[in-house]
């Protein structure tokens, strides 16, 4: 007789045993599922995957960059002429002005003296202008006959000192004479007497004889004397007289040179005013009116006006210093880089003005993707935070590399088409469109297979087999390259084998079923 207890755990033995296996099979039965669910769509996946078709259709190639928002104008306004010392900056940065409004000053000292100077002159030269054009007044007129009188009567003067020194000379030169007759009788008298002394001791030589003919010898001498000093003294006396006479003649000479001077330039001044005084008086004129103009010039040159309406995005100055200085440079608070031109180099004026109606974004270019950019081409721009897209066009391309932690980059200009609701500063993505076709047969790019110069793909016929063919292509766009021979539209082309990715999928344990039990 079998026992209860045997009986019981055989049973609940079996009844274990039925659970197991019908866990497992549970289990055999989810693995199986899985594994012919992954397999069954990885199959799929693969068989799209693994052929592209040759069709018809655009093929576009760009080139992205990143920028922000700048202005396509910037003007440098800067204080003309000599400058000066800094008086008054009425902007700020960040504000709009309007065409002619006044930005700053210098010290006006010195230009409103040069124009009060040369205001001045300018009337002096119109009162010398309008006496010229006038001719004489009463006045002018008797002071004229005044100045003809007063050399009539130098005249009158000079040939009265001429006749009395004619007179000295006559009277001296008759008395010079008459003293010179004298002596020279004398010279006469004494000598004979001196032949007589003579002849008297050749008839007696006697000592008293002797001393006549010594006293007469020495009578002749003195004789010869008086008249050596009577002929100089007349050669000294008349020579002073003629030089007066000489020194008369001159006198009535320049008196009469005078008097007719005067009396030519009266009847020149009774003649009314000369063409070429007048002329002369209206070049003066003409001359200090131009030195006015200049004046205020200068002046208007110590205030310092925007040329255009636009925004103050530099102020580059400060009060009390010479307007020529920078080293307190205020800058716009937006952060935008203003230029004037294209040049992002060019000394900043005393203030820099943009204008927002014309706008920029300079992006910075790889070196492998800048020989596509061309000026001209198209660009669409995005506003990175409101993802809004504005058209642009490329208006500059830098010749000249930047190189930023050993990346060698150009710079890209390109202007936006409209301007509507954007704003300095703001930060984009621009995609220049290097290469567009339209309705050309393509290819995927990556069914193309390029090994130096020569380029293939792997064509698959109908009945499934394949072949490989060269392919010359054209345009190489994003996703697809334009196919100029070798393939048709149409064509079924197998793609390059590329490395699987992984499912995600792991059984427990990371072991598959062999990981259960």
């Amino acid at each position: 007789m079998s026992n209860p207890d045997s009986t019981r755990r055989r049973l609940l033995g079996r009844r274990g045993l039925i659970l197991n296996l019908v866990i497992l099979l549970a289990v055999l039965l989810v693995v199986a599922l899985i594994v012919w669910t992954v397999r069954g769509t990885g199959s799929e996946e693969e068989a799209t995957d693994q052929t592209a078709a040759v069709d018809t259709g655009a093929v576009t190639a760009t080139v992205s960059a990143n920028g922000n928002i700048a202005s396509g104008t910037a003007v440098n306004v800067d204080f003309q002429g000599s400058g000066g010392v800094v008086t008054a900056i009425l902007v700020e940065p960040g504000e709009k002005v309007h065409k002619g409004q006044v930005l700053a000053r210098v010290d006006q000292t010195s230009a409103r003296q040069g124009l009060a100077s040369a205001q001045a002159q300018l009337d002096s030269a119109l009162a010398s202008y309008q006496g010229a054009i006038q001719g004489q007044t009463p006045a002018e007129q008797a002071a004229d006959a005044r100045t003809v009188d007063q050399a009539e009567t130098s005249v009158a003067s000079a040939r009265t000192s001429l006749r009395s020194a004619q007179q000295s000379l006559n009277l001296a030169q008759r008395q010079q004479d008459a003293a010179v007759r004298r002596a020279e009788d004398a010279v006469d008298e004494a000598r004979e007497d001196l032949q007589a002394a003579r002849a008297a001791y050749q008839a007696d030589r006697t000592p008293e004889n002797k001393q006549a003919v010594t006293t007469a010898e020495a009578a002749v001498d003195t004789a010869q004397s008086a008249l050596a000093t009577a002929r100089a003294n007349r050669e000294s006396t008349l020579l002073q007289a003629r030089q007066q006479v000489a020194g008369a003649r001159d006198q009535l000479s320049s008196a009469q040179s005078s008097l007719a001077s005067t009396r030519a330039g009266v009847a020149v001044n009774q003649q009314g005013p000369r063409d070429s005084e007048v002329a002369q008086a209206q070049a003066q004129v003409d001359s200090a009116e131009v030195a006015v103009d200049q004046a205020r010039t200068t002046l208007e040159q110590t205030t310092l006006r925007a040329p255009v309406a636009g925004t103050v995005a530099k102020v580059n100055g400060t009060v009390g210093e010479p307007a020529g200085s920078t080293s307190s440079a205020s800058t716009a608070s937006s952060g935008s880089t203003t230029t004037t031109g294209t040049s992002t180099t060019e000394a900043a004026g005393f203030v820099t003005l943009t204008k927002t109606d014309a706008l920029q974004v300079t992006a910075d270019v790889a070196e492998a993707d800048i020989a596509d950019v061309q000026v001209g081409q198209e660009a669409t721009v995005t506003l990175s935070a409101s993802g809004k897209e504005v058209a642009g066009t490329v208006t500059a391309v830098d010749a000249i590399e930047t190189v930023t932690n050993n990346v060698v980059e150009y710079g890209v200009t390109v202007t936006l088409g409209d301007t509507k609701g954007v704003k300095l500063g703001q930060s984009t993505q621009v995609v220049v469109t290097t290469g567009s076709k339209q309705g050309v047969v393509r290819v995927s790019a990556s069914a193309l297979t390029t090994i130096g110069d020569s380029t293939t793909a792997t064509v698959q016929d109908d009945d499934g087999t394949t072949r490989t063919v060269q392919v010359v292509t054209g345009l190489e766009g994003d996703g697809y390259t334009e196919v100029l021979s070798g393939l048709d539209a149409g064509d079924t082309v197998v793609l390059p084998e590329q490395a699987e990715a992984p499912t995600g999928f792991t059984f427990p344990g990371g072991g598959g079923i062999g990981g259960i039990g």
